[in-house]
């Protein structure tokens, strides 16, 4: 992937292996990851964003403390280290949501084989 250099060093990142992709994401190492997980967990005030429904009641969100940041669109699929593509999760959901994704990605393989 190509990188957008004038959008990468308007960004100031101090690791320069992290960049801004031509599409936008961002793709981001070692310090300026950390930093960006500094920033979820601020936005989140370290709570799992994860929410959940009991049927007649109002949403609930998860009272956990966060414990891992999540891509919203896998990293495998399209590396996008946005804050708008992160979750923070405790490590219950976080372990949910992968599992569900695995079961996923291999109904997709098997569907595509056959």
């Amino acid at each position: 992937m190509k990188a957008d250099r004038a959008k990468t060093l308007a960004r100031n990142f101090i690791n320069p292996k992290s960049y801004v992709a031509a599409d936008g994401r961002e793709v981001l190492a070692d310090e300026d990851w950390l930093a960006r997980k500094k920033e979820l967990w601020d936005r989140s005030g370290g709570r799992c964003e994860a929410w959940f429904e009991i049927i007649g009641l109002a949403p609930e969100r998860c009272i956990a403390e966060a414990a891992d940041p999540h891509h919203i669109v896998r990293r495998s699929v399209r590396r996008d280290d946005r804050l708008s593509n992160l979750l923070a999760l405790c490590r219950d959901h976080h372990l949910l949501l992968d599992e569900r994704r695995i079961r996923s990605d291999r109904a997709e393989r098997r569907a595509s084989n056959a």
